[in-house]
């Protein structure tokens, strides 16, 4: 990890807690000039990766994300085949196989984003495919319904972490429980049925998810990328505004500060719609250093970030029994480098299918 110092420490957690905020912003915030943030602004994103993203509601641009988990026992190649499927599809944005699992199963979580029509159809089929003989693997998935993004800096003094106990983690999370028709979800971005088409708004969001500060500069040269013709440099601004506030909510991404381990809690209801918990966990998922928590009817997965001297068993056994008996959880240690792709190659697929003309 790169220890942070006071100053870039100030400025991180003023970004995390307001991620709209500018440079100049910043600046006036903190009480320095612009050229001082500036140069921190440069030290983080060279030497941790710092990133302001666009969480995005994708059912505005016609698409539709999935989310799910195949899981089978150990010694089974059934599910190497489907992890093997899921890489050929140019839908597919995520896949995480487990290195070891809570239940002792060999788990692999997915994500898709899906156009409506045919493609969608088909991918459920072929998803459908593996849970049949003679593959039988059992399969959950569900559409996804919120996504949000956390992060809790005061946990961080720059150079190690405070993770919270097991005892007062639960007590947290659990007491948060008892107040889940009141509770505030902040940074939730909750998914729109779509409704739209292929359009420029797509290639818009695409750019925005990777960076939500896109210039039309940067636009330009993604339409160039695919091959298309971009519009005038005052239409692309004009349109970067637009979809940034319509559907479009900053978040910040920032790596190499002592978040080594990377844990998917995997969470199954018995309920017909989204449970609970799982509003508790969009409302508190801050009580983690960094988590990511999607959800849709039946199915929410958790994912953290934390140090590596935390014991996942234990957080397990936490997080099971603030969940209760209506919901079964596994939790997996993944590869801490496998980082997928993002909406920009989705819509690469997507438009190389537009015939020309």
């Amino acid at each position: 990890m790169r220890y942070l110092g006071s100053g870039e420490l100030r400025l991180l957690g003023r970004l995390v807690i307001n991620p709209s905020l500018r440079q100049a912003d910043l600046a006036k915030e903190l009480g320095v000039s612009r050229s001082a943030v500036n140069q921190i602004w440069t030290n983080l994103c060279q030497g941790n990766n710092l990133r302001i993203r666009g969480n995005l509601d994708l059912g505005k641009i016609g698409l539709r994300m999935i989310f799910g988990w195949a899981l089978s026992g150990e010694g089974s190649d059934v599910l190497m085949k489907f992890s093997r499927w899921l890489t050929s599809s140019r839908l597919v944005t995520t896949i995480l196989p487990s290195k070891m699992s809570s239940t002792f199963e060999s788990f692999v979580y997915f994500e898709a984003v899906l156009p409506t029509g045919s493609q969608s159809q088909w991918f459920h089929s072929q998803v459908d495919r593996f849970r049949k003989k003679p593959y039988s693997l059992e399969i959950y998935s569900s559409d996804c319904s919120k996504i949000s993004h956390h992060m809790n800096l005061g946990l961080f003094d720059g150079d190690s972490w405070l993770f919270p106990d097991s005892f007062r983690l639960e007590a947290s999370i659990g007491a948060a429980s008892g107040y889940v028709d009141i509770l505030p979800i902040v940074g939730t971005v909750k998914q729109s049925t779509p409704t739209a088409n292929i359009s420029d708004d797509l290639l818009v969001a695409a750019v925005l998810e990777d960076d939500y500060y896109a210039t039309a500069t940067g636009l330009a040269e993604y339409y160039s990328e695919l091959g298309l013709k971009s519009d005038s440099g005052r239409t692309l601004r004009r349109r970067i505004g637009r979809v940034r506030k319509s559907l479009a909510s900053p978040y910040v991404d920032i790596d190499n500060i002592g978040l080594e381990q990377r844990l998917l809690v995997c969470i199954r209801d018995t309920i017909d719609a989204e449970s609970a918990f799982s509003h508790v966990l969009h409302a508190q998922a801050g009580t983690f250093p960094k988590a990511r928590v999607v959800s849709g009817p039946h199915l929410t997965l958790l994912e953290l970030e934390v140090p590596s001297s935390v014991e996942w068993l234990t957080l397990t056994q936490v997080l099971s029994s603030l969940a209760g008996n209506a919901s079964e959880i596994c939790t997996f240690i993944a590869n801490k480098t496998e980082k997928g792709t993002r909406l920009e190659s989705v819509v690469s697929h997507l438009t190389s299918r537009i015939p020309s003309g």
